[in-house]
């Protein structure tokens, strides 16, 4: 059980559930979505991942608390490398270098990307640990199930597939980083500012998989 689930209302805990059992997921549990669309996947997710270094020192930057700084620059250290395994996933299923750099971003993918943006420029601090974490949070379980998934049902290799695998290192990482820091937060209007990042958060990732699933395949 995750700090989100254990923590917040049952509206949060819908949308989570939301996000865990979206169609996206299940279909690649079952072995039904298209190699097409895991592509589509791969490039519009590697629009957000290219930002996740710059989205970490922006939040790093926000803090003036040096302990919280290096708590936060910790994270950042589990994270460094991830966009060289989504690159390698994306070799794996058809897609080159030259792909990824010709990439533009579909609707779900720049909203998601840029509230990131917005909520790290202008949101309160439990704001802006609250969004990114929840978000990490729920792809951490995620990635969990998709991993296997895409062994058995696309043919990929273990290292093929390491930037959904890796995340459970990462999760171990950071989920007690995010517990400690969250536990800072605890007035009625904090919480209900982290209930309110947490949501958003979760809206627009939904935004981003309804997007990836739904756009046409040309």
């Amino acid at each position: 059980m995750s700090f989100a689930d254990s923590v917040f209302p049952k509206t949060i805990q819908g949308l989570r559930q939301r996000l865990l059992d979206h169609p996206l997921w299940e279909q690649i549990e079952n072995g039904t979505l298209d190699r097409a669309r895991l592509r589509v996947f791969a490039l519009q997710d590697w629009w957000l991942v290219r930002e996740a270094y710059r989205l970490d020192a922006l939040a790093i930057a926000g803090v003036p608390e040096l302990d919280v700084q290096e708590l936060l620059v910790s994270k950042l250290t589990a994270k460094i490398g991830g966009y060289k395994l989504l690159l390698r996933f994306g070799e794996a299923i058809g897609l080159s270098r030259a792909d990824f750099d010709a990439s533009e971003p579909l609707a779900g993918c720049m909203a998601l990307t840029n509230f990131f943006f917005y909520i790290l420029t202008s949101g309160t601090p439990e704001e802006k640990l609250a969004s990114v974490s929840a978000s990490e949070d729920i792809f951490v379980q995620i990635c969990a199930r998709i991993g296997p998934a895409l062994m058995q049902h696309y043919w990929l290799s273990e290292e093929q597939v390491a930037f959904f695998t890796a995340h459970k290192q990462i999760g171990e990482h950071v989920t007690p980083v995010d517990e400690t820091l969250l536990a800072r937060y605890t007035s009625e209007d904090e919480l209900q500012r982290i209930v309110r990042a947490i949501r958003l958060s979760h809206e627009f990732e939904l935004m981003f998989y309804d997007t990836v699933l739904n756009t046409p395949l040309y």
